[in-house]
């Protein structure tokens, strides 16, 4: 059986280099056959890599933004999600990303997983990610 080549997806802009701004060990995406695999993905300004704070409403739809960033870079887009894993920082907040994942992801929704977890560098959700390209 051949193997499929691993493509590694350069950041899409240069806030989304989160080993050149955090110190963090990951590609901004791998492509693999027709599937794209994204993870790491929080509420950093994509030009500056500035950390943004605020409510996980705001985190979130940073964080949607910037998924869509990267997926487009790898010739995907959000609505071509398959799968969503989801970590926030706290599991009272569950009503708040869902308010704002619909925003993102409408229709026909992708298989999801959430779950609370200390997130590294206090940011209140991250998302990993796969799609089809």
């Amino acid at each position: 059986m051949p193997s499929l080549p691993r493509i590694v997806v350069s950041p899409p802009r240069p806030g989304l280099d989160m080993g050149a701004h955090y110190g963090w060990i990951q590609s901004a995406a791998i492509r693999c056959g027709d599937y794209v695999f994204v993870s790491g993905i929080v509420a950093v300004d994509p030009e500056s890599g500035e950390r943004l704070n605020g409510t996980l409403a705001s985190e979130a739809h940073r964080a949607f933004q910037n998924l869509g960033l990267v997926l487009e870079a790898a010739g995907s887009s959000l609505a071509r999600l398959v799968q969503v894993r989801a970590m926030i920082y706290d599991r009272i907040e569950y009503d708040a990303l869902n308010r704002v994942y619909r925003q993102y992801v409408p229709e026909g929704p992708p298989a999801r997983t959430v779950w609370s977890a200390r997130i590294m560098d206090a940011f209140k959700v991250q998302l990993d990610a796969v799609a089809v390209v």
